[in-house]
């Protein structure tokens, strides 16, 4: 979530980066080692129409997205408004399946971290978790809350609103004190409202920069060098698929922790729903390389290797093997069940026959794709603190 995540305190995201750094050494080495020959495809595809693929991916994946998740926050502003002025069980429900819709929503939108939302740091304003509970009930004890500072960046988002929505009590019944006869109900709905306003405001920002001027930027910046828009979609879709393996399945199930768990740590921990998320995020990833959108199957990644003639080590197709690669780790995702947290508790070792088939998963887009294209991957630790 990649970039970007879950640790609380002020060094988070240089200890992540490093983390994912060392995944990646690991990765290439891993990589290289099954390759037999070195041999390149034989023309990695310049003669492929990477402008038709740009105008299918944003006209038909990229827009759409962003327009359904702007949407949705639009709605969990107002289901939050409604619920503000009447705290009742029913309005909580309300808010409660327009929080999910969300959250399901972003799973689609969380790639596309580049341009406009690169300049308002959408995806770690978004869904930086495991949520800073303690963080939270500060800033609601002392009835302020500042977006901007570094301390509240596990204390905002979609994952603060999980937390506030649905562990707070152990049941609706529960969970409605809290906004009603607390003593901090009023500072807890103030915050509520804040941190729905700040979703809505950063969505709308990036999808009328996209549906105004980006969208012809997008298409026009040609070529696969590092500032292309094709290097940066390849870069951006490599790097949020780490995250899905890494944070929402690896870390929480111990396997970059030397077996130690942290069933806690899983997105969307308190509304139960991790499962359901990973999979819409692999389904999400899975149709950005295959050029899946609004109008159906277009020009996308496969067709690009395709046109390059890529193999694989073994010389059957490259696109062939991502594919069916993609089948195996979904296949994986829908053998375990919500909430993952006590899957990581009671069915450790499916959870972590899931995680290999994504780390397969993982050479395939972050060294095949990227070499067969002429692609380099880039991104890392360079937001200078």
């Amino acid at each position: 979530m990649c970039g970007w995540f879950y640790y609380k305190n002020h060094t988070m995201r240089k200890l992540i980066y490093a983390a994912l750094i060392a995944a990646s050494t690991i990765v290439l080495i891993q990589a290289c080692s099954k390759s037999t020959d070195g041999s390149k495809p034989v023309d990695n595809g310049s003669s492929f129409d990477r402008k038709g693929m740009l105008t299918n991916i944003s006209t038909n994946i990229i827009i759409p997205a962003y327009t359904a998740y702007q949407a949705n926050v639009v709605s969990l502003d107002a289901a939050v408004t409604a619920f503000n002025a009447g705290p009742t069980t029913t309005n909580l429900t309300a808010l409660q399946a327009a929080f999910k819709l969300a959250y399901q929503q972003w799973q689609a939108t969380s790639v596309f971290d580049l341009g406009p939302a690169e300049q308002v740091s959408l995806r770690v304003n978004t869904n930086t978790y495991p949520t800073d509970v303690a963080q939270i009930n500060a800033n609601i004890t002392a009835g302020a809350y500042e977006p901007t500072l570094l301390a509240n960046l596990a204390a905002k988002g979609l994952p603060a609103l999980d937390y506030l929505l649905f562990g707070t009590g152990s049941d609706n019944n529960a969970i409605l004190l809290q906004y009603t006869t607390d003593s901090k109900a009023a500072n807890r709905k103030a915050y509520l409202s804040k941190l729905s306003a700040e979703l809505k405001a950063n969505a709308t920002t990036v999808l009328s920069a996209w549906t105004s001027s980006y969208k012809t930027t997008f298409i026009n910046a040609g070529g696969t060098d590092q500032g292309s828009s094709t290097g940066l979609l390849i870069n951006q879709l490599v790097y949020d698929y780490e995250t899905l393996k890494n944070y929402e399945i690896g870390i929480p199930a111990g396997v970059q922790s030397m077996g130690t768990t942290f069933p806690q740590k899983v997105q969307a921990y308190y509304s139960k729903m991790s499962v359901q998320l990973a999979l819409l995020h692999l389904k999400a990833i899975q149709n950005i390389y295959l050029g899946v959108g609004a109008t159906g199957d277009g020009l996308g990644l496969d067709d690009y290797l395709v046109q390059a003639k890529a193999k694989y080590s073994d010389g059957t197709s490259l696109n062939d093997v991502i594919k069916a690669q993609f089948a195996t780790a979904t296949t994986k995702l829908n053998g375990l069940t919500d909430p993952l947290s006590d899957n990581i508790k009671n069915n450790l070792t499916a959870v972590t026959a899931t995680y290999t088939e994504l780390q397969k998963l993982t050479v395939l887009l972050k060294t095949d794709l990227p070499s067969s294209l002429g692609i380099l991957i880039t991104y890392g630790d360079n937001d200078g603190d």
